[in-house]
């Protein structure tokens, strides 16, 4: 699947970007409410957790003979732009949910890579701080293994037809899925990025 190959390309970047950095240097954070490194690592790995569940789901559903079709809501999913507050996301559930629909493919991928919008992550993708060097990278490695060895074991199926919807992103399929993770750990390389080049940053 294209897609995954995309996933695994970003993958072994931030691998490559991020293996040979010392505790110190994940634990550093340039201020308050700016995530360290290390932060971020685990972010992308309980994003990937996040998606490789609904695509179990799905698969579970498709399994069972059922419409592999998920809807999820704000109060399921919190991901919202960042000046959203939360009390009120349900009022704007329509509105983002009707320009999610009629958003160019190409559009949606660049505002995915790029931080154009600010987007406040899901509770369920808030990092860990302080997590060891070791476990990141190795979190990193093995929550790609999971979700290589969860597509092969369902390749007989048609993922392209199975579909998660939430207001924010849209219906995505499961490659369309894959692709989101792809741009958004390129998103975050950037992030990584943006820490290491603060005059603060700690040596190696």
């Amino acid at each position: 699947m294209d897609r995954l190959s995309e996933l695994e390309s970003a993958r072994a970047q931030t691998l490559g970007m991020t293996g040979a950095l010392s505790q110190g240097q994940l634990d550093f954070a340039p201020r308050t409410g700016v995530w360290s490194i290390g932060e971020i690592l685990d972010h992308l790995v309980l994003a990937e957790a996040l998606y490789r569940g609904e695509i179990a789901r799905l698969i579970e559903l498709a399994r069972a003979g059922r419409r592999p079709y998920l809807r999820r809501t704000f109060d399921e999913i919190n991901v919202a732009p960042m000046y959203v507050p939360t009390m009120v996301l349900s009022l704007f559930s329509t509105p983002i949910a009707i320009m999610s629909r009629t958003m160019p493919d190409s559009v949606r991928r660049l505002l995915t890579e790029f931080p154009l919008v600010p987007t406040r992550n899901p509770d369920l993708a808030t990092p860990r701080r302080h997590r060891p060097a070791a476990a990141l990278q190795s979190d990193l490695r093995q929550s790609l293994a999971d979700t290589r060895a969860l597509l092969a074991t369902n390749r007989d199926l048609q993922f392209d037809r199975m579909i998660s919807e939430h207001p924010l992103t849209g219906a995505t399929s499961v490659p369309q899925m894959l692709g989101f993770l792809a741009l958004h750990e390129r998103r975050h390389q950037g992030q990584i990025d943006r820490v290491r080049r603060q005059r603060s940053f700690p040596a190696g």
